[in-house]
């Protein structure tokens, strides 16, 4: 068995993660529905009952953490990837996309005819070539157009974009024009996910450790997609899910059980933590 730390901060992915993306719903369906399993609940807990400090550390914004998440009672959050930290309900700390390059960005990918979400701590609006929508979303106000996009979403804050494979050659095509100012994520899901550069989940863990009252004498780091790759870099045990692409397990120290079986529980209990 591992060495059990004295203290230790520990950091979640969500989706694939702590969370099973069941076949046969949308994206939309597991983000609303998707419940930590009654291990993972269990792991939670104990682990608070030993004084180490969690976080969970997701893709999603703020505004979708659902929940089922919060009853886990982490620490804190580190949401958008990275762009958004919150402790105790409140934001620390935040990257939001300049307006200039979100003028930019929202006409450059409407005019490719990509469909792509814009997703801030508060709520997330779509835009997309008329009479398309979001998969999953169409409830979320939909905009066909960048200069309606950009006046209805004024003093709106928007942390990252994201955008289904059914965008992806669309996106593709016009990314030269785009990514120098953003990193674009493969999730796995048939979802890609763009953050505007230097910020990802590796910033994210660095900013929320700094908020503990001490350093940590070891952290981890929990995940299964590329936008993770960042956040396993940046902690001292990089834990790769089973169920994670071929590059987050090259980057790991120990890979665990897939999500549906409980890996992360099973990765806790390897080292010592639970």
């Amino acid at each position: 068995m591992e060495r059990v730390p004295a203290t230790a901060a520990l950091f979640f992915d969500v989706d694939g993660t702590i969370v099973w993306h069941r076949p046969g719903l949308s994206i939309a369906d597991n983000i609303a529905n998707g419940r930590p399993s009654d291990a993972v609940v269990s792991a939670f807990l104990r682990l608070r009952e030993r004084g180490y400090q969690t976080f969970i550390c997701t893709g999603r914004p703020l505004c979708t953490v659902s929940g089922d998440l919060l009853a886990l009672k982490p620490t804190g959050i580190v949401s958008s990837a990275g762009a958004t930290v919150s402790i105790d309900g409140c934001i620390v700390h935040e990257d939001v996309i300049e307006r200039e390059l979100l003028a930019k960005t929202v006409g450059t990918l409407l005019d490719a005819g990509a469909t792509v979400m814009y997703e801030g701590s508060e709520t997330c609006i779509v835009a997309a070539p008329e009479g398309e929508h979001y998969n999953g979303f169409e409830s979320l106000p939909t905009y066909a157009d960048a200069e309606t996009f950009l006046k209805k979403t004024e003093g709106m804050g928007f942390t990252k974009f994201c955008f289904e494979e059914s965008s992806y050659e669309r996106a593709h095509a016009v990314w030269p024009e785009l990514e120098g100012r953003f990193v674009l994520s493969n999730l796995g899901l048939g979802m890609y996910e763009a953050n505007v550069r230097g910020v990802d989940k590796g910033t994210g863990v660095k900013r929320a450790v700094e908020t503990l009252p001490y350093a940590p004498e070891l952290t981890y780091g929990f995940g299964d997609s590329e936008n993770d790759l960042a956040m396993l870099a940046a902690v001292d045990v990089p834990v790769a899910m089973g169920n994670a692409m071929p590059s987050v397990k090259e980057a790991a120290a120990y890979v665990t059980d897939s999500v549906e079986d409980d890996g992360v529980a099973t990765a806790l209990a390897h080292f010592g933590l639970i």
